[in-house]
């Protein structure tokens, strides 16, 4: 969803072949042509890992073609038309559930699943799997949202949101866009509430109005601040001038916000436990993983699975971090050194433990939470109200008209 995913167009395929850098089969035979998809940001790092891929099989003649799709878009590309979709493509855990309804994706079996089992962190492989079934290697583990603080302000990592406010004042604020319903999902899911495996949610139940009553009455707070559309830059130079001293978001803020208050001041947590029905929780949130899946269509089945494989192996998830500063899934990449140093990334790690994969998330909750969320915002509704807020809610997610 939106910022969630890194968003990008279907441009003009380009033809790039990989064979003759000291790689042609010399008979001509066994040639292979495979398609592959990647966003804009990572194609120069993507034709790089196919030409490796091509000179570490020297017994074909592979030759790619690339297309330029980003992960948000990737579901909506291939489904609209599957006859020019990719053999191999790169796309957001969270399209898993429709793409493999509509038989667009190979299930990876055999070594190749052990192998992403052993590999890669059980969250990411959960989240390529469909009633037990792997139908993706995990690529990374970065998406999802955490906690910013500024070390001026907090000798530690805040534990609590009571903590947080504490520290605040109407001049100094905490951040966290609850308009947004990526956001504000944390504190139903923090409540107890589910996406059930059906699609359905249950967010007009007793743990659901405890969830809304407390959201409720963080907006009203004074010393919260949610600032709505433009909330990535707001809350970044909220920083700077010290308008905000605490503020929930992802990996892409890291730098712009160390770049305001300085990297030695920059702070970086899991979620905090927030008061809900009178009982301190850990907030839990969702986790977004960025996936490489495999045409059930391809011509050459065999060769897009090792090339599946081969682009989200350790090496190449290192890669990634290093040059894309992607979070791993790779468990051996994640314990690096150098990914541990990563401010960002290290409390990432920390919150994805409580975190929940968007799989089941229907489509038609985001927009409807959406509105939830704005109402709530705007600081005008009285508890009295909420719980047939939320039953309209539910009522509208999981009985979308048409």
């Amino acid at each position: 969803m939106m910022k969630r995913m890194i968003a990008g167009t279907l441009a003009v395929l380009s033809l790039c072949s990989l064979g003759g850098c000291g790689t042609k089969n010399p008979a001509g035979e066994d040639a292979v042509s495979l398609r592959v998809w990647g966003s804009q940001d990572d194609q120069q790092l993507l034709r790089k890992m196919c030409e490796d891929f091509a000179a570490a099989n020297p017994d074909k003649n592979y030759t790619f073609h690339f297309g330029v799709v980003g992960e948000g878009d990737a579901k909506k590309i291939f489904l609209d038309d599957p006859a020019a979709a990719a053999d191999v493509f790169h796309f957001s855990n969270d399209q898993l559930s429709d793409l493999v309804s509509a038989g667009a994706l190979a299930q990876i079996g055999g070594g190749y699943r052990e192998r992403a089992e052993r590999e890669n962190g059980a969250g990411s492989v959960d989240a390529s799997m469909i009633d037990g079934k792997l139908y993706a290697f995990p690529a990374t583990a970065d998406n999802g949202y955490f906690l910013y603080y500024n070390k001026k302000y907090f000798d530690e990592a805040p534990d609590t949101l009571d903590d947080i406010l504490a520290a605040c004042n109407q001049e100094r604020k905490f951040a966290m866009k609850l308009s947004d319903s990526w956001y504000c999902a944390s504190f139903f899911l923090t409540a107890g509430c589910t996406f059930s495996e059906e699609k359905k949610i249950d967010f007009n139940s007793p743990a659901g109005l405890a969830a809304a009553t407390a959201m409720n009455a963080l907006c009203r707070d004074s010393r919260f601040i949610n600032f709505g559309a433009d909330y990535d830059s707001s809350m970044i130079s909220g920083f700077g001038d010290g308008s905000v001293i605490a503020a929930v978001s992802g990996t892409w803020t890291a730098e712009k916000i160390a770049s305001e208050i300085g990297a030695e001041n920059l702070g970086a947590a899991k979620l905090p436990k927030v008061k809900i029905g009178g009982e301190e929780l850990q907030m839990r949130g969702f986790a977004g993983y960025k996936l490489v899946g495999v045409n059930a269509s391809s011509a050459h089945p065999e060769d897009a699975v090792k090339l599946a494989a081969w682009l989200t192996n350790e090496e190449n998830q290192m890669k990634r971090f290093t040059e894309r500063a992607a979070g791993p899934s790779n468990t051996n990449a994640a314990e690096s050194g150098a990914v541990k140093a990563n401010v960002a990334l290290a409390a990432l790690a920390d919150q994805l433990q409580y975190s929940v994969s968007q799989n089941n998330v229907p489509a038609s909750y985001w927009t409807a939470a959406e509105g939830f969320g704005t109402d709530l915002v705007r600081g005008n509704v009285p508890d009295a109200e909420l719980q047939a807020k939320l039953d309209t809610l539910v009522e509208v997610v999981n009985n979308p008209i048409g």
